[in-house]
């Protein structure tokens, strides 16, 4: 009944904005879990129904409701989604990833984006895997994790991460960044800048490595990582 009520009220409203309504229809349409996952043709829409109605309750900051919802999108995704439907499974973990660490699943959000870094095709898809990673190392008081996994990423994105630094070195960096700061660019330059995603990450993890080097490294570490991420934005 639940199933049959849902999927009526899923054809009638396909390809509208529903509202609220998205989570009532998602809810009962997912009572026919086993007779979706045995109609290939169901698979994919209920499956994007399901991610539609998580990121409708991610917005709303109800991130438990937005776990199952996406817990239940991938569940009805085939075995191969990872070749045959590449991009829904990539926003699909990486949402599902983002619920699970705000509802407070952390092991379930390390494992999810783990499969993320494992199967992505190409660094630039999994960097906002590896930043929410080391949000987590973060939060959970693991600062040698979090600066490794920076350390590592920003070399694989073509920068220098020194194992040290001398407190000389900082000395002369930090007029350069404030020489650097005080000149006055439009606001179309900052625009463009902001559009290159791999530098908005680049800056990211500076910011980040900046935050673990704070707990784990001498303080002109700190220094010299907040200077290198100023001087990028």
């Amino acid at each position: 009944l639940h199933y049959n009520l849902g999927k009526t009220l899923y054809s009638i409203c396909e390809g509208k904005d529903v509202g609220d309504a998205i989570f009532l229809i998602a809810s009962q349409i997912n009572h026919g879990k086993e007779l979706i996952k045995k109609d290939d043709a169901l698979c994919i829409p209920v499956a994007k129904l399901n991610m539609k109605a998580g990121k409708k309750a991610l917005d709303g900051c109800d991130h438990k409701m937005a776990y199952f919802y996406f817990l239940a999108a991938i569940s009805f995704l085939p075995d191969d989604s990872w070749e045959s439907y590449y991009d829904l499974s990539l926003r699909l973990n990486v949402l599902m990833a983002r619920a699970a660490n705000s509802s407070c699943r952390y092991d379930e959000a390390e494992l999810t984006l783990q499969r993320i870094c494992k199967r992505a095709r190409c660094l630039q898809d999994k960097l906002p895997a590896y930043f929410l990673l080391v949000t987590i190392f973060l939060a959970q008081g693991h600062p040698n994790q979090a600066y490794a996994t920076c350390s590592s990423i920003l070399t694989q994105l073509g920068e220098s991460v020194p194992e040290t630094v001398t407190t000389e070195t900082v000395g002369d960096m930090i007029p350069e960044t404030l020489r650097m700061y005080s000149e006055v660019y439009g606001d179309d330059w900052l625009g463009q800048k902001m559009e290159d995603t791999t530098l908005c990450y680049i800056i990211k993890f500076y910011s980040a490595v900046a935050s673990a080097a704070y707990f784990c490294k001498p303080s002109h570490m700190v220094a010299y990582f907040v200077c290198k991420m100023v001087q990028l934005s």
